[in-house]
């Protein structure tokens, strides 16, 4: 038994499940729990308290009505936008009787009730109008597997994950279609976007200088061992999922001239964590198909596979189960850390 130097060996032995209904009802379980976990608030509840709120570099045009020596104080001939105001750096305007307002951090509702409230020892019940003419201060970044990678610009109408992934054109074909990260506050959040796309649930409201990363699919893999037709690393699914009877059948089929039947297994990294929880290493979980029988069969296309599983088919005669995870043990391991390495 291989374990990490220094290690105690029995925290690192091999958990051994039969693929049974049982396993089947507890997969079906967890995927419950984990929809469940995920926020679940729709799209019109997400967005319905969104406000924009003003910020440097923004444009926007105020008109008090009644009065053009306020709004278009040379007398000019001009359209709204060459009548506008930017926002300095420092988040103020300049306006007349007024002098530097700070708007920055604001709506348009909150400026123009202040700016009603300043003008009326000048204009007798002022009627006061701002919007904004262009949208400059907040932007969000959709990078990794997407069609059009690159800088989106939030505006009044509010951007929630779905809306960034889908405005920067959706998926390429090298996209993990299984999840995303949004990286907020310099803190990293992953996103099951399986259940947002099949459901609508989970998705989130995007803020000033988000980071939405798509990775790839490259890690997004299952690998089919041993005595099988054609040994390979095959793509999960657009939809993210694989099951062990498909995965079979994409390397061609078990060989069996060499393949023992009753010894199919499963085999998946498992971190052991410290009481720190720190990682001490990983530790195989075994998933064990005997599929001489018919009902192994339909077993097999309800088991489902997680990226960087094992499908691994021993050879006749073997029968001690040790042999096997002595074989493919390291690769496990292998497999798990390459993948930690690349999403951490």
């Amino acid at each position: 038994m291989w374990t990490p130097s220094g290690e105690d060996e029995a925290d690192f032995i091999p958990k051994v499940q039969p693929i049974n209904a049982d396993v089947l009802v507890a997969q079906q379980q967890a995927r419950r729990e984990a929809r469940a976990a995920v926020e679940h608030a729709a799209r019109t509840d997400l967005v319905a308290d969104y406000e924009y709120r003003i910020g440097a570099s923004d444009v926007i045009n105020i008109v008090v009505w009644g009065h053009p020596e306020l709004s278009n104080p040379l007398g000019l001939t001009q359209d709204i936008e060459q009548q506008a105001r930017l926002v300095s750096r420092n988040g103020t305007i300049f306006y007349p009787h007024v002098g530097l307002l700070p708007v920055a951090g604001k709506t348009v509702d909150e400026i123009r009730e202040q700016l009603a409230e300043l003008l009326e020892p000048y204009v007798t019940d002022p009627q006061v109008d701002v919007r904004v003419v262009e949208y400059r201060s907040q932007k969000v970044y959709v990078t990794g597997e997407v069609t059009q990678p690159g800088t989106l610009t939030l505006t009044d109408e509010p951007m929630t994950l779905l809306d960034a992934i889908n405005q920067a054109g959706g998926f390429n074909e090298l996209a993990d279609r299984r999840r995303a990260v949004l990286t907020r506050d310099g803190e990293q959040r992953s996103i099951d976007l399986q259940t947002l796309y099949s459901s609508g649930k989970g998705d989130l409201l995007l803020r000033d200088r988000d980071v939405v990363h798509v990775p790839g699919n490259q890690f997004n893999r299952v690998f089919v061992m041993g005595e099988i037709t054609r040994q390979t690393a095959l793509p999960m699914r657009e939809n993210g999922r694989m099951t062990l009877a498909e995965a079979i059948s994409e390397a061609d089929g078990l060989d069996l001239n060499t393949a023992d039947t009753s010894n199919i297994f499963v085999l998946r990294g498992q971190p052991v964590f410290d009481d720190e929880g720190k990682i001490r290493g990983v530790r195989p979980e075994a998933y064990h198909l005997d599929a001489r029988s018919g009902l192994a069969l339909v077993l097999a296309e309800g088991f489902e596979l997680q990226p960087r599983d094992i499908v691994y088919a021993a050879s006749s005669g073997v029968v001690r189960f040790n042999r096997v995870i002595g074989h493919i043990l390291p690769t496990v391991q292998t497999l798990w850390q390459i993948q930690r390495i690349i999403t951490d």
